[in-house]
């Protein structure tokens, strides 16, 4: 009996509504996690900044400290132009671009200097940034969520610059690279379904 009026207030539970929110979601814990949030629910830019950051530290130990340093004060800056200014903009097509530049680099297991590597974490972080300003704009949240994407920006590089640096092992290049050519593919997908759709409108 107990088991059964469990599941019912289960089912209840999971059935009630709750309201939805299409840019930003609730946490209930107040604008910075949400903001925190925001980055660890949108697909794309986790992907772009895993990718950047996976090219970066790959690198060298240089590369991996400039991209901790350079990628959240990008995001940071064209973010609170993407909140506090009226510009729009998607810049898909060049972080489709962008993402199937720095996989395949990954892929190919092709190495640069820390200066370029910095360059990229700049302009693909900004990118990245910008549009993640203009949504939180559109959800009209503010500067404490903004801080709340960069910090979990910053954790996010840290982290997998870390674990880059420190796993110099085969087995984990192999790894490297597959989530390099897996990076690439999307971003050639993105790209197709880009110019895919800019065609249908046309016609």
């Amino acid at each position: 009996m107990r088991r059964s009026a469990g599941g019912v207030l289960l089912a209840v539970a999971l059935c009630a509504p709750t309201p939805s929110y299409a840019h930003l979601v609730n946490s209930g814990l107040g604008p910075f996690y949400d903001g925190a949030l925001h980055l660890m629910l949108t697909p794309m830019d986790l992907v772009g900044l895993v990718t950047l950051s996976l090219f970066a530290s790959s690198q060298g130990a240089q590369a991996g400290r400039l991209l901790v340093i350079v990628t959240p004060i990008a995001w940071f800056l064209a973010g609170a132009v993407g909140v506090y200014s009226q510009m729009t903009g998607s810049f898909a097509i060049a972080n489709a671009g962008a993402l199937v530049l720095l996989g395949g680099s990954i892929a190919l297991g092709l190495k640069t200097s820390s200066t370029v590597a910095a360059v990229a974490a700049a302009v693909f972080g900004g990118l990245l940034g910008f549009q993640s300003g203009v949504e939180l704009r559109a959800a009209d949240a503010d500067w404490v969520a903004l801080i709340g994407t960069v910090a979990a920006v910053l954790t996010v590089t840290i982290l997998i610059s870390a674990l880059v640096i420190s796993y110099t092992a085969f087995t984990f290049q192999v790894v490297q690279r597959v989530l390099g050519s897996w990076a690439a593919a999307t971003g050639l997908l993105s790209l197709g379904w880009i110019v895919g759709s800019g065609a249908n409108l046309a016609g």
